[in-house]
């Protein structure tokens, strides 16, 4: 999968979960100002999407910047299928998601990117929790492959500025 370079969408080392604990973070604090350096929840928060975007395999993380929001984590892998996606793959993953959809999918939405892949978005607010998370998962069209990304802001400031941002690296991605 090939992306292209969006501002305000910081990549940090993949070399080890540690050191893309301590990138996450320092990019957090270096967003929100270094009084932010003390909130222990920005450092936890670092530690678990590191470990979990290491524990899945991740190809992407990163930072998600705007002027008017808090930063968010953003973490992205491809997953490969056993077989084949049909013309109808991403109308079949949106029905899916609707249909298991529990109070915190707000939304189910479908869209293509710049190239023509399908792409299904899964808004969510996590029940009890404060924040936002959106996932979109690119399709690649007649073939094995699905990017999918997952944006996780811990406050919700600024997310349809978030939003955009990933939109527009979504909209990049090539399978070729």
């Amino acid at each position: 999968m090939k992306l292209a370079a969006v501002p305000g969408v910081t990549p940090v080392s993949l070399v080890s979960p540690e050191q893309t604990a301590e990138e996450l973070a320092a990019l957090m604090v270096r967003a929100r100002g270094p009084e932010s350096a003390h909130d222990p929840g920005l450092r936890q928060s670092a530690v678990e999407a590191a470990e979990l975007a290491h524990a899945n395999g991740a190809g992407l993380v990163a930072v998600v910047e705007h002027a008017a929001a808090d930063p968010a984590v953003l973490v992205a892998l491809v997953v490969v299928s056993d077989v084949p996606h049909g013309v109808g793959a991403a109308a079949e993953l949106r029905e899916y998601l609707e249909a298991a959809a529990g109070p915190d999918i707000q939304d189910v939405t479908e869209a293509r990117t710049e190239r023509g892949h399908p792409v299904v978005i899964a808004d969510r607010i996590p029940a009890g929790e404060p924040g936002c998370q959106l996932q979109a998962i690119v399709i690649e069209p007649e073939g094995r492959r699905m990017a999918v990304f997952t944006l996780h802001s811990t406050t919700g400031r600024g997310w349809l500025e978030l939003a955009t941002t990933l939109g527009r690296l979504v909209s990049s991605v090539s399978f070729a």
